[in-house]
């Protein structure tokens, strides 16, 4: 059975609105769905509700992908089963969006000194998580640049003339805001950590309930890796695609990156 544990919407940073998303694992023979937008869980009602009108829809699990920061290393912390209406978690994801907001605005001036002119509206912070995607998808409109991934690697990246970094939670506190909120806290795509020592390090000291083991950053090698670590520190077992819809972004369609019913069976049936 075919499951996909990380997907992001409208309501962040993909291109799918939550019904589009649900319609899409459906006819992809996806059974269980899990919407993990950047710091905002507004796409999850609108999810279950299409997940509910159709004779095939798939489970809904509420979740949610929470920015972190380690040094000069980008954490990010999936959280599942968690209360959407938890009132610490609206209001810290709420700070964070506003974060963003500020931050758009210095990418805007960074890339207009540089010759490049866009226009990105600020999202209303109850709704869509604004960041560097929206940034190079106006590029690209713009004709600037080609896609989405060349603004990237031209402007956007850490490193490059454009980027602005991102004021962010630490783990523990992200954590922490996903138990008090009743889920799971899950170390999410460890291999774009690029660093295994600190990924070991974080699962010692930060009490994670799991670890993404299969996402499209990780190789078959990769991913023993991460399963055998799992094991190690008495972890479960996450995984999904990562989708956001994105043209020249893999996966470019939902079921393409299979992720099997029980490989993360613990996560999914931690609250059945």
């Amino acid at each position: 059975m075919l499951v996909d544990l990380h997907t992001h919407s409208t309501n962040s940073d993909g291109t799918y609105t939550p019904e589009k998303l649900v319609l899409a694992a459906a006819a992809a023979g996806v059974k269980v769905l899990a919407l993990t937008d950047h710091d905002s869980v507004s796409g999850i009602v609108p999810a279950e509700a299409a997940a509910a009108a159709l004779a095939n829809g798939p489970r809904i699990i509420r979740g949610v992908e929470l920015g972190t920061q380690v040094g000069e290393a980008s954490v990010h912390i999936l959280g599942y089963h968690i209360d959407i209406y938890n009132k610490q978690l609206l209001e810290k994801m709420h700070e964070m969006r506003y974060a963003r907001e500020v931050r758009l605005q210095k990418m805007l001036k960074k890339i207009a000194a540089l010759g490049y002119h866009v226009e990105v509206a600020e999202c209303d912070p109850d709704n869509r998580a604004v960041g560097r995607p929206h940034v190079a998808k106006a590029l690209v409109a713009k004709g600037y640049f080609a896609s989405v991934q060349e603004a990237f690697e031209v402007l956007l990246k850490r490193g490059k003339p454009g980027y602005e970094p991102q004021p962010k939670l630490s783990p523990e506190e992200s954590v922490a805001l996903l138990h008090q909120a009743g889920g799971l806290a899950v170390l999410a795509h460890p291999s774009e950590v690029e660093n295994r020592q600190l990924v070991q390090t974080l699962l010692r000291n930060i009490d994670f309930d799991g670890i993404e083991v299969y996402h499209p950053s990780a190789d078959s090698k990769a991913q023993q890796y991460w399963l055998e670590l799992a094991r190690e520190f008495g972890l479960m077992a996450s995984g999904g695609s990562d989708f956001h819809g994105v043209s020249g972004r893999f996966p470019e369609q939902l079921g393409i990156f299979e992720v099997l019913y029980t490989n993360v069976k613990s996560v999914i049936e931690y609250k059945q």
